[in-house]
């Protein structure tokens, strides 16, 4: 006859496997729900690979390959700070933001949205170059300012395909600012383990949203 505790630790192994799976799904489920909250406009496939990817730890800057130039990537670098700069907490650059498009474009988008984002980008740059003679990076805050401003208005010359680009670009900041280390511990309030459920509390005395620990 089989000894009965042989089974034991396989029950066990199977347990811990299925509430990992169970983690993981939510995880996802939660990261899904987030970038449709940032206004991301993607495909199911899209999505599905960025909740994929978006596991932590995750080291973007890693990535070994790449869609963007070395000009797209810091135009992208630069369009992020100006989305989130930095205040009295780190904006786009430090939490690498740049880095997380980089890799999202290569990995999780398809074809379209790659599409999409460098035809933007050459949208910003050609515009940049036509209106003021000089590079994007080298126009000053204001002029980057109105030139992104028309761009998200669709105005002064710019289609609403540049406002859709424009706002697709500000989720994907958003979504990789607020899902690295800095923006969920240091943007917004985070406790990974909460303590007991409180239903009516000052926001005052947070100060800040508070990051959902996935």
């Amino acid at each position: 006859m089989n000894n009965p505790n042989l089974l034991i630790p396989s029950v066990a192994e199977d347990i811990a496997i299925s509430q990992e799976q169970e983690v993981n799904t939510s995880r996802r489920t939660a990261i899904k729900q987030l970038a449709v909250f940032c206004g991301l406009a993607l495909s199911a496939n899209s999505l599905s690979a960025l909740a994929g990817a978006v596991t932590a730890p995750t080291d973007f800057n890693r990535s070994k390959k790449t869609l963007f130039n070395t000009d797209q990537l810091a135009l992208v670098r630069e369009l992020g700070e100006i989305i989130i700069p930095t205040t009295d907490t780190p904006g786009a650059i430090a939490a690498g933001v740049h880095d997380f498009i980089n890799h999202f474009v290569v990995y999780c988008a398809d074809k379209d949205e790659q599409q999409q984002l460098v035809s933007g980008l050459k949208t910003i740059a050609d515009r940049a170059q036509n209106d003021f003679k000089k590079p994007f990076l080298s126009l000053d805050k204001n002029q980057q300012f109105d030139l992104l401003t028309n761009m998200e208005k669709a105005t002064n010359g710019f289609t609403p395909a540049d406002r859709a680009f424009f706002k697709q670009l500000k989720g994907l900041v958003t979504f990789g600012y607020y899902t690295s280390e800095i923006g969920a511990t240091q943007e917004l309030a985070y406790l990974a383990i909460p303590g007991g459920y409180k239903g009516n509390f000052k926001f005052k005395e947070v100060g800040k949203a508070w990051a959902i620990p996935y």
